[in-house]
């Protein structure tokens, strides 16, 4: 018979990879929504450069959320 002896460390990893996951996705949203916010108020007006910046940000939150999510998800797989 065969006892697991590391129970407790598998139970605290998922608890992290959980909390990564979920934090991971708070990006991706709140990238993807700032992307689409900046391009949908600055459509037709003269502020390419603002929403250029905009974008630029969302894309910045959006990159670091996907890393995590991808990363959580290989983590778990082990």
């Amino acid at each position: 018979m065969r006892v697991r002896t590391n129970a407790r460390k598998k139970a605290k990893n998922a608890n992290a990879w959980y909390v990564a996951y979920l934090l991971g996705r708070i990006m991706q949203v709140t990238g993807l929504l700032t992307t689409l916010l900046a391009a949908t108020a600055y459509f037709g007006t003269k502020d390419t450069v603002a929403m250029l910046r905009t974008m630029l940000a969302g894309v910045l939150v959006f990159l670091p959320g996907w890393w995590l999510v991808k990363r959580a998800g290989a983590s778990q797989q082990r």
